[in-house]
């Protein structure tokens, strides 16, 4: 598809991702919104994520294997091949629902949004629902308030205008909360919100950073917090 012709990127890190990667490919490709296309940048993975991304004969599939560096450098490197005015965040272990572009895209565009989220349902690692996450605040006003004691975005479902997002300088190494400093960067001088839609399927298993690094998360989200309470301060 020509680079004129792509609405949104959806950018997608793998890292030995071989066993929820098809799942999550296969979710873009069923989205209504079809002006798409997928940058998956792999970390070096050391498992067969690569023959499941070579199964696909869609040149809206854009593959990339690098040395690991980490996901900040790989959110950033998929940054830089992204063509689309707009960039949909996606683990690959996640699920998009078929309408989670669409819906999202026209949200923001009727809004003048910047950034938005989406509620979601909570899946184990045999796509069975076991919960979901609505509790996240809506309105802008109220994100700008709720961001100063916690992360008001589930990063999966994010959809950002890029250009904003590269003026703010990108992804900063703040390890397993990077999305969380972003956030604090952009969101006192533009306007986000919520859709309250879960249009995503978020994969909760015992591999997932979230898990792994809670400790090291907590203790970064700590010194975020308050990064964000200065910025609100002083708006910069």
């Amino acid at each position: 598809m020509n680079s004129e012709n792509i609405k949104v990127s959806i950018l997608m890190p793998v890292f030995n991702a071989e066993k929820y990667l098809r799942k999550a490919i296969d979710s873009i490709i069923l989205q209504t919104e079809k002006k798409w296309e997928l940058i998956l940048v792999d970390d070096g993975s050391t498992d067969n994520s690569i023959d499941v991304v070579s199964s696909y004969q869609d040149d809206r599939i854009k593959y990339f294997k690098k040395e690991h560096s980490g996901i900040v450098d790989t959110l950033n490197f998929g940054l830089s091949k992204c063509s689309g005015k707009y960039i949909a965040r996606m683990d690959s272990d996640d699920i998009s629902k078929p309408e989670r572009l669409e819906k999202q895209i026209k949200f923001m565009e009727d809004n003048s949004f910047v950034l938005s989220g989406t509620f979601a349902d909570i899946i184990d690692c045999l796509d069975n629902i076991t919960g979901n996450i609505e509790y996240l605040p809506k309105e802008n006003k109220k994100i700008k308030l709720f961001l100063l004691f916690h992360n008001p975005f589930i990063h999966s479902s994010v959809i950002f205008n890029k250009n904003i997002i590269i003026k703010s300088g990108g992804y900063r190494d703040f390890k397993h909360v990077e999305d969380y400093e972003l956030w604090t960067r952009i969101i006192y001088k533009n306007k986000i919100a919520n859709l309250p839609e879960r249009l995503i399927c978020y994969r909760v298993h015992d591999k997932q950073i979230t898990k792994r690094f809670n400790l090291k998360m907590r203790l970064n989200g700590f010194l975020v917090r308050i990064i964000a309470v200065w910025r609100f301060i002083f708006r910069f």
